[in-house]
């Protein structure tokens, strides 16, 4: 797809950032601005501010930064024409007039386009009388008609090559076919076979909608053979980032402010089925930290709802830390023994899993200390002492000090032991911690290496000076008032020589962006929607952490708009003037140096009028730069 730059604005301008962004984060207000903790890294304390005015998103935790389009696009892991659709859906601009014009990238548009197929095959065969023996299975599990249809289910046939003669027939060639796991190579017979034979079939969908995998289930009896087989990890599909069925939930999640985690496919479908929709499942597969993150797009509340046997519950222990972790603080429901929610739903029907979600609810605090207690670990001294330090380093994990003050004297009271024990454990633990090396550093907001300049200038540092940044930054804030300052800046380009690379690029970007949107009469400069156009993300994020910040005009008294565009004019020319007087000072710095060393007469006499010629030309620039500031303010 190619879309118009006066579609894209469109899309933009239509859309609030807030009011996307809170559909991946729960943001809380902070003054002008709103905050959350960061959806890129894992940390306690809030540092990715949004700012609905200058329409940006700054996360001081990763360093990340952008508009509406480049946050889409980092959680939603798409490009940029995709995350302009996603956006677009979201607004109600609608973008089919545009779908045929160019595709996306051609190698990702055929893969997407390859598993379509599969799915669409494996759909079609439960039609045939082949397939009957699998609808058949779906219908004994008590799936109707409308959901087999909804979730795509299908069959593989019990045949060596049939979507491999199928896939060449299409056109699909062997060699994406054994990429994306769909085929395999027999050694023994020397050719391919079809990977999915006599399966029930789950495609798996990415939470864009899209198929990336599929996850197989045996119908035959042979004991020989794995009861599921899944595709292999690609670039379309890693398994540990994904949730079955969040495609379908996600926006019941959003809704509810709660998602409900089971394990199985079959569990997801019969929740959904049973109009439980807000349910996911980890897919049999120990639950990661990517996971956690992807539901806490959605919503911060998850419910474990995991089968009530040993499995079922180590599984729950295991995913409380890592929820926790991700300062997330699940509740848990634990079904009786031999029952996971597919069966459940089956015998009791969805009334009464509704009805235990409703009443059986637990704490993960309080799920962990019932399961310790009914294991026997809390009868012996022994094992009371381990558990209690388990306890404890849980409670340190919950996302607030007044949470975690609240569990420890609830574990006081069921352990009827003194409180004060407890803070001593906290207060170790926490030592201990302290202690360790962070694993996780936090990063700088601007980066810690540069390009290397040129030998004949001396290599910047880290950070641009405070009198370059101060420059950028009324640059900058000087762009929502016309477009004075951009001509200003390129016609005087030469007199800046800006060194370091990040503010030079910024300006250079600005410059060729402004000429590129007047030129093509393409709509006002706004460069916040300009952003998604630049291909250094280093620089993204940089220009995006100065634009979050607060203005340099915001200690300024109220004033009209006219006079509020001179000062900031006037700040930009005055910061422009320190930038380029910085030049000569420090040649001047520079020249007094060398003059306090041991000299010769005439290498004295040849610094001195070196001095002089330095302070001159000072002043002539200083006395130039005065003209022509005051013919660009009046």
């Amino acid at each position: 797809m190619r879309l118009p730059e006066e579609k894209i604005e469109e899309v933009r301008r239509l859309a609030d950032i807030v009011d996307i962004v809170s559909e991946y984060v729960s943001l809380q207000p902070a003054g002008k601005n709103y905050k959350a903790r960061s959806p890129f890294t894992n940390e306690k304390t809030p540092s990715f501010f949004v700012s609905p005015e200058k329409q940006i998103y700054k996360c001081f935790s990763s360093g990340k930064g952008g508009n509406v389009f480049t946050f889409v696009m980092e959680m939603e892991k798409v490009g940029f024409i995709d995350a302009v659709k996603i956006v677009a859906r979201k607004v109600g601009v609608d973008l089919s007039a545009y779908e045929s014009s160019s595709p996306a990238p051609e190698k990702e548009r055929i893969e997407y386009e390859l598993m379509r197929f599969a799915a669409k095959f494996f759909h079609t065969a439960l039609t045939s009388a082949e397939g009957k023996i699998c609808l058949d299975y779906f219908k004994s599990r008590g799936l109707t008609q409308e959901t087999i249809s909804r979730f795509g289910l299908g069959y593989a046939y019990n045949d060596w090559d049939r979507l491999l003669s199928a896939a060449q027939q299409a056109n699909f060639s062997i060699e994406l076919l054994e990429q994306l796991g769909l085929i395999a190579y027999s050694e023994k017979a020397q050719k391919h076979y079809d990977v999915f034979r006599h399966r029930a079939m789950f495609p798996v969908f990415s939470p864009f909608g899209k198929v990336v995998g599929f996850a197989g289930r045996l119908l035959s009896d042979d004991k020989d053979a794995p009861k599921y087989i899944n595709s292999p990890e690609s670039k379309l599909y890693e398994k540990s980032k994904l949730l079955y069925a969040m495609n379908f939930a996600k926006d019941e999640i959003r809704k509810k402010g709660e998602a409900i985690l089971v394990e199985g496919y079959m569990d997801a479908i019969a929740m959904h089925q049973a109009g439980l929709c807000n349910t996911v499942a980890s897919s049999g597969t120990a639950l990661t930290a990517d996971q956690v993150r992807l539901i806490a797009r959605y919503a911060q509340n998850i419910l474990f709802l995991y089968d009530g046997d040993r499995a079922g519950i180590a599984a729950m222990m295991r995913g409380i830390d890592i929820m926790l972790e991700q300062g997330i603080v699940p509740s848990i429901v634990t079904l009786p023994d031999g029952h996971d929610p597919d069966s459940f739903l089956r015998e009791f029907g969805a009334q009464e899993i509704s009805r235990l979600i409703q009443t059986q609810r637990l704490s993960c605090f309080d799920f962990k200390l019932k399961t310790l207690e009914q294991s026997g670990a809390l009868s012996e001294p022994q094992k009371l002492r381990n558990s209690i330090t388990d306890l404890v380093a849980l409670v340190l994990k919950l996302p607030d000090e007044l949470l975690q003050e609240i569990y420890l004297k609830k574990l006081a009271e069921a352990l009827d032991i003194s409180p004060s024990l407890l803070y001593r454990e906290q207060a170790r633990q926490m030592t201990e911690h302290q202690q360790q090396p962070s694993r996780n550093p936090a990063r700088t907001m601007l980066p810690v290496s540069v390009p290397a300049a040129p030998s004949a200038t001396p290599a910047p540092s880290a950070t641009p000076s405070v009198t370059e940044l101060t420059f950028l930054k009324a640059f900058l804030e000087s762009l929502s008032y016309g477009s004075t300052v951009v001509e200003f800046v390129d016609a005087h380009l030469n007199l800046l020589e800006l060194q370091h690379p990040l503010v030079k690029a910024a300006v250079d970007f600005i410059l060729q962006r402004y000429k590129h949107v007047t030129a093509q009469d393409l709509h006002t400069f706004d460069l916040s929607s300009e952003l998604v156009y630049l291909e250094s993300s280093e620089l993204r994020d940089f220009i995006s952490g100065l634009l979050i910040e607060p203005p340099i005009s915001e200690r300024w008294p109220q004033e009209s708009s006219h006079q509020h565009a001179r000062r900031c004019l006037q700040a930009f020319l005055d910061a422009t003037l320190k930038l380029i007087l910085e030049r000569y000072d420090a040649l001047l710095s520079d020249n007094l140096k060398r003059l306090q060393t041991r000299l010769n007469e005439n290498e004295q006499a040849a610094l001195l009028l070196e001095r002089k010629t330095l302070l001159a030309r000072r002043q002539e620039v200083k006395q130039e730069f005065a003209n022509v500031a005051k013919f660009w303010l009046y």
